[in-house]
């Protein structure tokens, strides 16, 4: 038999690589990380994002679609697939006071994926499951509504940081030669500190008051999959239309909360007190119900267009401490991509991936009563490799979230997201050497 050993090499590396980058709390500024159980970012491969986020109808034979595990049964018999890679956003933030700029870089999938029969597809990998990071300051001073001036000028400081993280084997097997059934198991895993403190301003001297709080995830749950091929024009167009779903399923969790009293010298110093210490283990959230459906519609290797529709209502989940108004979660996304000539490798350009795509739609909860929005477009390129079948896959975000009117903040973004995608047959005996 025939092996690779440095695309051996290279999987060992990235995998430590990936361990060891995902044990690191992830670097992300969001306001809106706040809320709930923090962001839920897009998740996806480059050449997901690139098209929009559409991935429930993908049957793509060189990029892992975890996003429905009835993908992985598009392997081709003896082949290998690692998909790698990592995002960088720019977030602008405004509000009717101020304005800010923050920057992030952080590793964004480590996936892996070959077939165990013909008709038998695995996969396992590493993905960001929700983000926290933000610092919030709001002041109570002598024009304000709020103000006590038996207690003085107040200001409450608000951060949060950290994540939780999503490892999943998943397989997907094909009956009839039409359909694929699928199966992600995930483990989560991750810290989230948030802090919470009050500084008497007209008192620096006195103890100010400070809460710490570290929620620690550590759980299993799955997703389903289904997808559904069929050919037109003498196998020239492939219509899939696929679906996914999951249950709702309560996440374990234990808790650790510090009381502090927090004392500020002249000099800036600061001294904590320990008040109180609660320690708490096996408690539980609510992840709830979810559903997506979605269809792709390609000709050959030229073409492909695709639309998808999630649904996740967040009205009936449970997440302690929290009071924050949790709603139904809609988002619509589509994409297109062409390849002017996919056989023509004497002009480089032509077997190059053009892609496109947008979203729209609103996050699981509320600001100010209002419905936070979340609406971009996307375009990408995936380069192939001559002479191999890798590719280097990257896209583009633009968008904003919320608006100064109905949810105080607003933020306009930008994401590029880079990655590899090597697909290598393994195991195959040379004819020539």
């Amino acid at each position: 038999m025939y092996k690779k050993p440095h695309i051996f090499i290279l999987v060992v590396w990235l995998s430590c690589l990936s361990v060891s980058g995902w044990s690191q709390k992830p670097t992300y500024n969001s306001p809106f990380s706040v809320k709930g159980i923090g962001d839920l970012p897009r998740i996806g491969v480059p050449f997901n994002s690139a098209l929009g986020g559409i991935s429930i109808g993908v049957r793509d034979k060189g990029n892992v679609d975890y996003l429905n595990p009835a993908s992985y049964s598009v392997r081709d018999s003896m082949s290998f697939v690692l998909n790698f890679g990592g995002q960088g956003k720019e977030s602008d933030l405004t509000s009717s006071q101020a304005s800010a700029k923050t920057y992030d870089m952080n590793l964004n999938h480590l996936l892996f994926s070959f077939p165990i029969t013909r008709k038998l597809g695995f996969a396992f990998g590493f993905v960001p499951s929700t983000y926290t990071g933000y610092s919030i300051k709001e002041k109570v001073l002598k024009d304000d509504p709020l103000y006590n001036p038996d207690i003085g000028e107040l200001e409450y400081v608000f951060k949060g940081d950290g994540g939780v993280t999503r490892f999943f084997a998943g397989a997907s097997i094909e009956l009839f030669d039409h359909l694929s059934l699928g199966i992600n198991v995930n483990y989560l895993f991750g810290e989230v500190k948030k802090t919470h403190t009050l500084y008497f301003l007209n008192n620096p001297g006195t103890f100010q008051t400070k809460i710490e709080r570290h929620t620690i995830v550590s759980d299993f749950n799955y997703d389903l999959g289904l997808q559904y091929e069929t050919s037109f024009k003498k196998k020239e167009n492939h219509l899939v239309v696929g679906l996914t779903g999951g249950i709702n399923k309560k996440i374990n969790y234990s808790l650790e909360q510090l009381d502090y009293a927090v004392l500020v010298t002249s000099g800036g110093n600061s001294y904590n007190d320990t008040v109180s210490f609660i320690d708490v283990y096996n408690q539980n959230f609510i992840m709830p119900f979810y559903l997506g459906a979605g269809f792709t519609f390609s000709g050959g290797s030229k073409w492909l267009v695709g639309v998808d529709y999630k649904y996740q209502d967040w009205s009936k989940a449970e997440i302690p401490f929290s009071k924050d108004k949790l709603v139904a979660s809609h988002f619509i996304h589509s994409g297109i991509q062409f390849v002017p000539n996919p056989r023509d490798f004497r002009k480089y350009w032509k077997i190059v991936r053009y892609r496109a795509g947008g979203y729209y739609g609103n996050s699981y909860f509320e600001v100010n009563n209002n419905p936070l929005k979340d609406f971009g477009i996307s375009f990408g390129v995936g380069f192939p490799i001559p002479l191999s079948r890798t590719m280097i896959n990257v896209s583009w975000e633009s968008g904003w979230k919320g608006s100064v009117e109905k949810n105080y903040i607003k933020e306009q973004y930008n994401i590029i997201n880079f990655g590899i995608s090597i697909n290598s047959f393994w195991f195959v005996k040379r004819k020539y050497k």
